[in-house]
């Protein structure tokens, strides 16, 4: 039995309970974790000093170390963005010395690491990030972008009055805040480089969260992708928009580590615009952004159909990327123009006859699932062929997802297989993209929530998200379930908003 120490992002389901539960049914690896008691909760930091003793007490008989750099050195993701930089370089060497001290506990284990760029949203929320960033958020975003494009090229009269306008209105105290929490953020993720080219770190993926062509993220970018190149380290560090992801995409490498085995993986697409459009939070094509996530989880990008252990179904945008949401009450026509889903519906048809294990990364739209897709693969019965669907927040989440879940379940039984991919069918299509707009529309009104405090009525929401799922499922799932009634369906809200659920299949029988 081979052993994996893993220490997730945060304590949400899409970054521990959903990553982990695919090894429930594999009797070869073991995945260890601390307890989610002490992993933090949304702002509250996790207790790192008790993390970092749980990895030393595992490491002597584990194969390989996964772990988030967020974790480890701030207590999670949201604490790495709001946390004091109070004597950070001590702090940073303290990191270091920590993790080199775990290779020499166990000189074999294998370190597979991640460490993101911090990000900078496009919009006014205190949610996630500092206090300030509720009222000046959009105007910190556009300082940076500004600043960013005034360094590579020349600023129109309006774009130097717009940098002039946000210099008199955000107070320059929040500027200097942001500004050096991402400098003290910036030094782990060189720090970590140190780790990889000394080979104490064997493996390091640097997400991108929230990623746009300018602006702060990219400036830190323009500094990771540099030392990447002058140290020689394209091998071994991973750089590409992503975040929640990245716990399927280093298990996945993990597992065809202790399996001696890389997987070959063949990606086509929806549409040929469609690959090439830059997706919503991120910076760069799709088509470019899915071949760093087959090459970070370890596996191989296929040349051909017929030369790969899995086919991936991209699905994409038309001529520009939507909501999830707004393909139900405001859709674009490029959907329909710029792509055609019946040709992309039989390619995926054609490989399942063949005997090929297909997964589909549906990035059609951000937040959420294509529901004319959805409806295509139920009505010629596909659903319950396909090995992995994921339709999750950003392109990037979802395709990344998609390639780890499929390389982890690889080799389990179709029916444990399928019954994953229902679970992420309701969470990522039923949910994201109908229930919680319905629910944030028309009930949270109702009894004086909102969409970023669900206040103590937390179960009452879950109730009706629950029958609202029920109804979906049966609408838009009328031939993969058909036969099938005995399975309920469990929800809830581990931040007490409603972005994110838990969403737990809890019984599925024919």
């Amino acid at each position: 039995m081979k052993k994996i120490v893993f220490i997730p992002l945060d304590e949400r389901p899409c970054n521990l309970e959903y990553p982990l539960r695919l090894f429930k049914n594999r009797d070869d690896i073991t995945v260890v974790c601390p307890p989610k008691s002490i992993l933090g909760k949304k702002k509250i930091p996790a207790n790192i000093e008790q993390v970092r003793k749980f990895i030393v007490d595992q490491i002597s008989g584990a194969d390989i170390l996964i772990f988030a750099t967020e974790m480890l050195a701030y207590g999670g993701l949201l604490p790495s963005r709001i946390y004091s930089v109070t004597d950070s370089e001590a702090k940073v060497a303290a990191y270091r010395d920590y993790v080199i001290q775990l290779k020499k506990i166990n000189p074999q284990l294998v370190i597979l690491a991640s460490n993101l760029i911090m990000r900078t949203p496009r919009y006014s929320s205190n949610d996630e990030e500092p206090d300030y960033y509720g009222e000046y958020g959009a105007k910190i975003f556009r300082y940076g972008w500004l600043i960013d494009q005034k360094k590579r090229e020349v600023l129109s009269p309006a774009e130097l009055n717009e940098l002039e306008t946000i210099k008199k209105t955000v107070p320059q105290t929040y500027i200097y805040d942001y500004e050096q929490r991402r400098a003290a953020n910036l030094k782990i993720n060189m720090a970590n480089m140190t780790l990889v080219k000394s080979k104490v770190i064997d493996y390091l993926a640097i997400p991108q969260d929230d990623s746009a062509p300018y602006g702060y993220t990219a400036m830190d970018q323009t500094v990771v992708y540099s030392a990447i190149k002058q140290n020689r380290l394209q091998n071994r560090v991973g750089t590409y928009p992503g975040a929640d992801e990245t716990g399927y995409t280093l298990l996945a490498r993990a597992v065809q580590i202790v399996n001696k085995r890389q997987y070959k993986i063949y990606p086509f697409f929806a549409s040929a615009v469609g690959q090439l459009q830059i997706p919503l939070y991120e910076d760069r094509p799709m088509v470019e952004s899915v071949k760093s996530h087959i090459l970070s989880a370890g596996a191989e990008i296929a040349a051909t159909p017929t030369t790969a252990d899995i086919i991936l179904a991209v699905n994409t945008p038309g001529k520009k990327m939507i909501e999830a949401r707004e393909q139900l009450t405001n859709p674009d026509v490029t959907y329909d123009t710029f792509r055609n889903l019946r040709a992309f519906v039989s390619e995926i048809s054609s490989y399942l006859a063949t005997g090929k294990l297909v997964t589909v990364a549906d990035s059609a739209y951000a937040n959420g699932g294509d529901l004319e897709l959805i409806s295509m693969l139920d009505e010629q019965n596909l659903l319950n062929q396909i090995d992995v669907y994921r339709a999750w927040n950003t392109n990037c989440n979802t395709v990344g997802s998609a390639i780890g879940s499929t390389i982890i379940q690889f080799d389990l039984p179709q029916e444990i297989r399928f019954q994953e991919l229902i679970n992420n069918l309701i969470d990522d299509v039923f949910y994201q993209t109908i229930v919680r707009k319905m629910i944030t529309d028309d009930y949270l009104p109702k009894y004086n929530m909102t969409y970023f405090d669900l206040k103590g009525d937390a179960d009452q929401v879950a109730t009706q998200a629950e029958e609202l799922l029920h109804k979906s499922t049966a609408r838009y799932l009328r031939k993969t379930l058909t036969g099938m009634s005995n399975y309920q369906i469990g929800i809830e809200f581990p931040w007490n908003r409603m972005f994110e659920v838990n969403c737990q299949l809890n019984s599925m029988e024919d």
